[in-house]
């Protein structure tokens, strides 16, 4: 290996920038990749479809409160929209604990009080690791490669 590449590999890293996925690129990702536990996900993938879960059970949870027809009908509107963020939910959770080196199954550190609370939520706010983990390469991208795109990256 040449002296110039090198010296060239650590700029490199440095100007590194992560991508981040607008709301509507993360969504889509998250549901392109229902059950795929496998891989990595950026703070930005993550974070943004956490959002989307909130938003669609917050109002909708208000339904379960009341009395009526037209609650009955939000209440129900409200399990299967629960039930449609709870798959992608735990498939992005495991690939952003893979993104920071962990196991998709450090959710049962939440099972130790305060403690397990902070390492997770640290865990989810941290950045990736740069380059390739056990886990594969980062998965930064908006859209979900296919083996027939990976070789032309």
């Amino acid at each position: 290996m040449s002296l110039l590449k090198v010296l060239a590999r650590p700029l490199l890293i440095i100007y590194a920038k992560e991508i981040e996925m607008t709301f509507f690129e993360a969504a889509a990702k998250c549901y392109r990749k229902y059950f795929s536990f496998k891989g990595r996900a950026p703070r930005s993938e993550y974070w943004w479809f956490f959002l989307l879960s909130f938003l669609f059970a917050w109002p909708l949870l208000l339904s379960e409160f009341e009395e009526g027809l037209w609650f009955s009908i939000l209440s129900f509107v409200y399990f299967m929209l629960t039930i449609s963020v709870v798959i992608p939910g735990a498939a992005v959770w495991a690939r952003r604990m893979h993104d920071v080196g962990r196991s998709g199954w450090s959710w049962l550190f939440l099972f130790l009080p305060v403690v397990g609370a902070v390492m997770v939520f640290r865990w989810l706010t941290k950045k990736g690791d740069e380059g390739e983990n056990r886990f594969g390469l980062p998965d930064d991208l908006p859209f979900v490669v296919t083996s027939s795109d990976s070789r032309k990256r």
